[in-house]
């Protein structure tokens, strides 16, 4: 679950907890939440996605991957255009400039991935690559 729900979910039961105290006092009403971790799923989606042969990890957080690039931001476009599909993923939305930035979001039946692209400013030909993940919950 993202967070906003997980919110969501605790408001209501503090809400309620007046009203289910008193009732689960006479065995009428009871309460229960678990929440479970999509973080390996998002992990190893994250792991799957592939990347161009001259990308250097820069960072690796719980939920997303960044690189540097050598080359520029529309020849890496150009990598992901053309190596995703293969993979099963499809473009769902494409956004940024196209010269300094570019964001695309794409999508599977394991889950979502959302690729970042930055140019490098100055006369260099370098990208920054950045990956996250979203695993599709399983039975949600």
């Amino acid at each position: 679950m993202r967070q906003p729900t997980v919110r969501l979910l605790l408001a209501a039961l503090i809400a309620f907890a007046p009203l289910s105290a008193n009732a689960a006092g006479h065995g009428q009403f009871s309460v229960g939440v678990q929440v479970v971790s999509s973080a390996p799923a998002d992990r190893a989606l994250l792991a799957s996605v592939p990347t161009p042969a001259n990308a250097t990890v820069m960072a690796v957080n719980r939920g997303a991957r960044h690189h540097v690039f050598s080359g520029t931001l529309a020849q890496a476009a150009d990598f992901f255009r053309a190596t995703l599909p293969a993979s099963g993923w499809h473009l769902v939305q494409l956004g940024g400039d196209g010269e300094q930035s570019q964001q695309q979001v794409w999508e599977s039946a394991h889950g979502r991935v959302v690729v970042r692209l930055q140019a490098a400013l100055g006369d260099t030909a370098a990208t920054r690559i950045s990956l996250s993940a979203s695993a599709k919950r399983r039975g949600v």
